[in-house]
């Protein structure tokens, strides 16, 4: 990657309100309150744009479980193979995100018009693998050793998700556009949009409407999905339709740049990586909890929909980290770095602690929430205590992680996760779930042990490279 390094940008005392704050002096030494209150402005749209993300999966999951075990473990497999590559693909786009901040903070609009036009070419083509994989989700699931008729379910409700992956990822390329300018505000209005509009939809296509429109099980929920993912890119289409200032500018038109679309894919591939790493090891648990029974499988699905709520809080909070050390970046401020550095680390790690203590005090009312079935309440409740003890392990890895992102850092942490999550945490899992007496609770405790060790890695990078290192701005 070319690079060069960072002058001091004069503040622009113009800029928006709306971007939280990011325009405000980067050379300044500002306290670490001041610091805290812009990383809050801007983490809580994200947080919630995140939390409708997964909000889709637990509303689905909460309206499937009526249907019963072998349902509720189909969709779980379907989600697991279907948003790995989904976020795989996410990950790539995300690369976007350090060019997108940094150019913000020297002032440079042009380039940050650029990526956009870049990024949505880059969705496109990645939106072709996603669907492709969803079609093919029966001989996957079966490939990975599930039940035939828990595969075929599965696969059926992957063939409803395909046509939704392409406006899903043209929204996903726009919502880094937007974030990485600091107006989040736009992609949470549109993904409460979404989460409000997936409900009434789940009903009808799940369980029909007498005389009009049958009952599709589990399918229903899938085509629920693309439906609404098909809002969510007409709702942003919409938003930049009003916002003339954000389109790309008519010189650069929607042509493609190779040289820039290689730099977005040269730092998001190995954030893909990353992404596909740590999502990857959570669809093997899926999978290997398959091994043991669909009950198990059905347990594990509650179980992780809860974690994953909980964490898409965390991982809020540090996704606005990795945007505030871009900006500071892009306007040469260590000082400002260093602030982010700490208030992102403060953020994440106190609510996720916060979390811990809820899933301590009431695992069995949480699991109770998604279905009465006493074996799966009673197992799902074990491995949420399991949960409750990686929820600080999960918010210093992703803090970790987010933060470096935002210095345009990304092929090391690849790496560091790949020995974490792979090297270390799934022989673990797998030694403990089927060689001790743990069994499905063994798993879950290799996924906690595997984001211990990558939380360590990446702290010691943070440091290494934020704290200590020297700077320097990404350019095409």
């Amino acid at each position: 990657m070319k690079t060069k390094a960072i002058e001091r940008i004069p503040e622009d005392r113009d800029r928006r309100a709306e971007t939280a704050d990011l325009s405000a002096s980067a050379g300044d030494r500002r306290p670490l309150r001041h610091e805290l209150r812009t990383l809050l402005a801007l983490a809580g749209p994200i947080v919630v744009s995140q939390l409708g993300t997964v909000g889709m999966n637990t509303v689905d999951t909460l309206m499937v479980g009526p249907l019963g075990a072998e349902a509720l473990a189909a969709a779980g497999v379907g989600t697991a193979i279907h948003n790995t590559v989904l976020m795989i693909s996410f990950g790539v786009l995300i690369g976007m995100s350090p060019l997108v901040s940094q150019a913000h903070g020297a002032g440079d609009v042009d380039r940050s018009r650029r990526v956009l036009v870049q990024g949505l070419w880059l969705a496109l083509a990645l939106s072709v693998v996603v669907a492709g994989v969803s079609l093919a989700g029966t001989r996957v699931a079966l490939l990975l050793g599930q039940d035939p008729a828990v595969a075929e379910l599965a696969g059926r409700y992957m063939i409803a998700l395909a046509p939704g992956a392409a406006p899903m990822l043209l929204f996903l390329a726009a919502r880094v556009y937007l974030e990485g300018l600091g107006i989040a505000r736009a992609p949470m209005l549109v993904m409460l949009l979404a989460l409000g509009l997936n409900v009434p939809m789940n009903w009808i296509l799940i369980y029909g409407v007498e005389g009009w429109i049958p009952p599709l099980g589990v399918e229903g929920a899938g085509w629920a999905t693309t439906i609404v993912r098909g809002s969510m890119l007409l709702a942003v289409l919409g938003f930049f339709l009003r916002r003339s200032e954000l389109r790309p500018a008519p010189a650069a038109g929607w042509r493609l740049e190779p040289s820039l679309l290689r730099q977005i894919v040269r730092v998001g591939a190995p954030i893909g990586g990353q992404l596909g790493l740590e999502v990857g090891i959570f669809a093997l648990a899926a999978i290997m909890m398959g091994w043991f029974s669909p009950t198990a499988l059905a347990a594990h699905q509650v179980t992780i929909n809860i974690a994953a709520t909980t964490f898409m809080v965390g991982l809020g909070a540090s996704m606005a980290g990795s945007v505030r050390v871009g900006y500071h970046i892009g306007a040469g401020s260590r000082d400002g770095v260093r602030q982010a550095v700490i208030g992102t680390y403060l953020l994440a790690l106190g609510f996720m602690g916060t979390c811990a203590l809820v899933f301590l005090a009431a695992p069995e009312a949480l699991i109770g929430l998604y279905t009465r079935d006493p074996e799966i309440v009673a197992l799902g409740a074990s491995l949420l205590i399991v949960a409750a003890f990686f929820q600080l392990l999960d918010a210093g890895q992703t803090a970790g992680i987010n933060l470096l992102r935002g210095a345009a850092d990304t092929r090391t942490p690849m790496i560091l996760a790949a020995v974490g999550y792979w090297g270390a945490g799934l022989p673990i899992a797998y030694g403990l779930g089927f060689h001790t007496p743990l069994g499905p609770r063994g798993v879950w405790i290799g996924l906690a042990l595997a984001l211990g060790i990558v939380a360590a890695l990446m702290g010691r990078r943070v440091r290494n490279v934020l704290w200590h290192g020297a700077f320097s701005r990404a350019e095409g």
